[in-house]
């Protein structure tokens, strides 16, 4: 039988408490603790807020708040382990269970999952969907579901991800846990789709403003776009970025090129083996000055 939490045996102070000591800040984002509260009371919610704009905290510091562990389904690998790395440096037991891991580390994995040792784990939607991993979930206290990039079960988003499609299945088996969405992208008959999609009709949705002023667009012609991209390095020489390029040649290709011109240039797609991968995604979070050539598998 899980464990039920609600709102009532968890007083608003011990929130705050979290979100400074394990998180360093001071106070709730617009739009945060109301979300917060709400899944710790067991209810769903669905959210839109922007890049940024503290998505994550929303359902980490509840999962740490109810009994059981936090199931958080990304279909970003790199975000997974960015995110593992952050909780785990501030003390949560956290881990991701995904392609990127190897035999033994992927059993170690399911081993402090059903020692019930995390706090959060985070995963695939493939690892999620197959393998029988639900049937492993019915004997362990589930604190919530999160169910990041939602987008991914629209009409123009499951194409990229199939098995977000399956994912209403939560609500049939797991139908007294609560389940949180979250997107930066979905205009209003997205929401809806999403909302449908999901089992999420009677959850409370929440918008956040997408002020961002920090962020900017600009769209130019392509002109020799090797003159082009030397001239952008220039104007933000020493910092570190990533270059997207539409194949796996052009990024070798391109890496190779930068290399030439003096940049400190590595090279990140899907071909590469998976030490190869995570050595490039290690030096791009530790070391200054480094320029990622990468395909969208940076981001998966």
């Amino acid at each position: 039988m899980r464990r039920m939490t609600t709102w009532s045996d968890i007083p608003a102070g011990e929130l705050h408490a979290t979100l400074a000591n394990v998180f360093g800040y001071s106070g709730f984002r617009p739009g945060q603790q109301a979300i917060i509260e709400d899944l710790v009371a067991g209810r769903d919610a669905f959210v839109l807020m922007p890049t940024g704009g503290g998505k994550s905290l929303c359902y980490q510091i509840p999962a740490m708040h109810r009994p059981g562990v936090g199931i958080v389904v990304s279909p970003l690998i790199a975000l997974m382990k960015d995110q593992v790395d952050a909780l785990q440096a501030n003390g949560v037991s956290a881990a991701f269970y995904n392609s990127s891991l190897g035999s033994t580390a992927a059993r170690e994995v399911l081993a402090r999952l059903h020692a019930h040792e995390l706090d959060l784990l985070y995963i695939s939607p493939e690892r999620l969907i197959s393998g029988g991993f639900l049937e492993r979930l019915a004997d362990i206290d589930i604190a919530l579901f999160a169910i990041d990039e939602a987008h991914c079960v629209s009409q123009w988003g499951h194409d990229f991800r199939p098995e977000y499609l399956d994912l209403a299945i939560l609500a049939e088996r797991f139908g007294d846990v609560p389940r949180i969405a979250l997107t930066a992208t979905a205009d209003a008959l997205t929401r809806e789709e999403i909302r449908q999609r999901l089992a999420l009709t009677a959850a409370e949705e929440f918008v956040a403003s997408f002020d961002r002023p920090n962020i900017r667009y600009t769209v130019v012609p392509k002109d020799d776009a090797r003159r082009q991209l030397l001239g952008f390095l220039t104007e933000f020489a020493g910092a570190s970025g990533i270059v997207y390029c539409g194949s796996r040649r052009k990024v070798e290709q391109t890496a190779e090129w930068l290399r030439g011109e003096g940049y400190r240039a590595l090279a990140y797609h899907a071909g590469m083996d998976a030490a190869a991968r995570r050595d490039a995604q290690d030096r791009f979070q530790r070391d200054d000055g480094l320029v990622v050539v990468a395909t969208i598998a940076f981001g998966m």
